[in-house]
């Protein structure tokens, strides 16, 4: 019973033929991209999400921190709520970070980091794969969230100290389920939706405000399913699609964040932090 620690044991690299000349191809339009298109907001609020920290990308991932401070400030999701509904003005470069799926290097990796250089974040974590056993957590891996191995998943305990320092946690579902594949089925959103914000109260004697949708996609949700989490009195609901953040416009059960990953070179992360793709 062995976890993935490092990237290249958990991640799958392209294989194929295809698959690398794919990979070869993004890379290169985002380099030059990233060169051309250099125009930038002097006020904007940016969402950023990523998934692990694996160990060894902590000297990368501090590297990001540092490069994003020096580019603007982070700001808390309470914050960002407020700058959405309008209720505060945005100044400057903001940036609001978040993480996907529950995987212990979170804790162990980037927290560290975060409270080193005073970076708050908000950690969103499927309930039913917390503290689960190994073969649980394997197939959650494996299979659902399709990585090589299976990798720890943060446990209460963690979760707890990571409240404890500052950090928000939110839901991820229970199962990391499909919002579209559930809407039709009130007794699986019951379960997933209502359910995981049940397990973290229950378990870290907090309000659950903060949901994201598993794969995050706009058409991996559907107007059912966004009723149901109103009903659940969630506060806000955040996708994984790129797009702009313009206060009283955006909807705050439709939030989207910008996607990265630690391997990422920065001058792709800042080609989307400049605000490229948000229309797509």
């Amino acid at each position: 019973m062995t976890f993935a620690k490092t990237y290249y044991e958990a991640v799958n690299e392209p294989i194929t033929f295809v698959e690398r000349s794919r990979f070869a191809a993004r890379k290169l339009y985002l380099d030059l991209a990233s060169l051309i298109n250099v125009s930038e907001e002097k006020n904007y609020l940016r969402c950023i999400y990523c998934h692990y920290v694996f160990d060894d990308q902590i000297e990368t991932f501090e590297k990001h921190i540092i490069n994003l401070k020096n580019k603007g400030k982070f700001i808390s999701t309470e914050k960002m709520i407020d700058i959405l509904e309008g209720k505060e003005k945005i100044i400057g470069k903001n940036f609001h970070l978040s993480f996907d799926d529950g995987f212990k290097n979170n804790f162990l990796n980037a927290v560290p980091i975060l409270i080193k250089h005073q970076v708050p974040a908000i950690f969103f974590v499927p309930t039913s794969i917390i503290d689960a056993d190994y073969d649980t957590i394997k197939n959650y891996c494996v299979n659902t969230t399709k990585y090589k191995n299976a990798i720890e998943m943060l446990t209460w305990e963690d979760l707890k100290k990571m409240l404890d320092l500052g950090f928000d946690i939110g839901s991820h579902t229970k199962t990391h389920a499909r919002f579209i594949d559930i809407s039709k089925d009130q007794n699986i959103m019951i379960e997933e939706i209502k359910g995981s914000k049940i397990d973290l109260e229950r378990k870290l004697n907090i309000s659950c405000k903060y949901i994201s949708w598993p794969f995050g996609k706009i058409s991996d949700i559907d107007e059912q399913s966004i009723r149901y989490v109103k009903s659940c009195n969630y506060r806000a609901c955040f996708g994984a699609f790129r797009g702009s953040i313009v206060p009283n416009e955006t909807s705050i059960f439709k939030i989207p964040r910008h996607h990265f990953e630690v391997q990422w070179p920065y001058n792709h992360l800042n080609y989307f932090l400049r605000g490229n793709k948000e229309k797509i």
